[in-house]
């Protein structure tokens, strides 16, 4: 009785520390930089009626991160299945935890809070989901970046050939690592750092080649509508660029941003809109507008299903209470 009224007053404590630290953090984090204050002020100023390109991408950003939702409960329903609202809430406070991490990596760690199974193997299954949009992320940007090299920087015969072999290369290499997992981690499995946590990697077993497809087909929605959300910023503050090089220089923007070793989501909106002006400056002369789009994007994307997170955590047992 008395370790159950510890573990409720720790729960408690926890809450309050999470929530409080998200609200000071976000806070000093908004309002201190000044880029977002440029953003904003920017974002005011071309606000002039285009309610739909606005509200499109905030109806993407819900899509998404319900895709996201559906593709993490494929992957948890084989450990233990969970409720639609569960997998929210999951992948909300996910959002949440990730903020303070590099490379978002706190992620993996947030969802699990949601889930009453063993939270080491829910940790290993989340990160085969996470494995799934890496792939697709870095196929469809080295994608991206190979037409910007040849449409845009018109790249001599050889570099073209030389840049395509790359990518088939890379293409390659990322599937069948993907699609073999679990023959990789049995050939790691010898390592002696490695023993211990074996017994929790073993979930990848779970999964089959039909599973691995489904989970690459939502990662790929998702990185579809991220781009197409990007695009409808660009034009939401004044870009007139056609559809199809948009789509280029979005997804040569979001690789150089994805390989960034230093990705710590709540400062590296500097380091993203100087990728973005780097790829868009010679379409627009007007730097603002680019970092406006980016940290418009980064505002919807992540800072408001952040907050929302940061509610759902208020219900989350971190200890066992029963």
């Amino acid at each position: 009785m008395k370790h159950l009224l510890q573990n409720k007053i720790l729960n408690g404590v926890l809450k309050i520390i999470l929530f409080g630290g998200l609200m000071w953090i976000l806070y000093k984090q908004l309002f201190s930089k000044e880029e977002v204050e440029i953003a904003v002020a920017h974002f005011w100023k071309n606000f002039h009626g285009n309610y739909l390109l606005l509200f499109s991408v905030i109806i993407l950003m819900l899509l998404n991160w319900s895709i996201e939702a559906i593709k993490w409960k494929l992957l948890i329903d084989k450990l233990h299945p969970i409720s639609w609202l569960k997998a929210v809430e999951g992948i909300l406070f996910g959002v949440t935890f990730s903020l303070f991490t590099p490379s978002r990596v706190g992620e993996f760690g947030g969802r699990v809070f949601a889930l009453n199974t063993e939270r080491k193997e829910a940790i290993v299954a989340t990160i085969i989901g996470s494995l799934a949009q890496i792939v697709v992320n870095f196929s469809f940007g080295a994608l991206g970046l190979l037409l910007y090299g040849i449409f845009v920087h018109k790249l001599s015969l050889y570099l073209v050939w030389t840049s395509i072999f790359l990518f088939l290369l890379l293409l390659f290499l990322l599937h069948f690592c993907f699609y073999n997992l679990d023959v990789i981690s049995n050939k790691f499995s010898t390592f002696p750092i490695l023993k211990k946590v074996y017994k929790y990697i073993h979930v990848i077993d779970l999964y089959n080649n039909a599973d691995f497809f489904r989970l690459e087909l939502y990662s790929f929605f998702r990185y579809l509508i991220y781009c197409l959300q990007f695009v409808l910023l660009l034009y939401f503050f004044g870009f007139e660029i056609p559809i199809a090089l948009a789509m280029i220089l979005t997804a040569s923007i979001f690789f150089v941003q994805t390989i960034n070793p230093i990705n710590i989501a709540l400062i590296d909106f500097g380091f993203r809109g100087n990728v973005a002006v780097f790829f868009l400056s010679a379409f627009a002369n007007n730097p603002i507008s680019i970092l406006a789009a980016t940290i418009t994007l980064w505002l919807i994307n992540l800072i408001f299903p952040a907050i929302i997170g940061g509610f759902a955590a208020l219900r989350f047992k971190f200890f066992v209470e029963e």
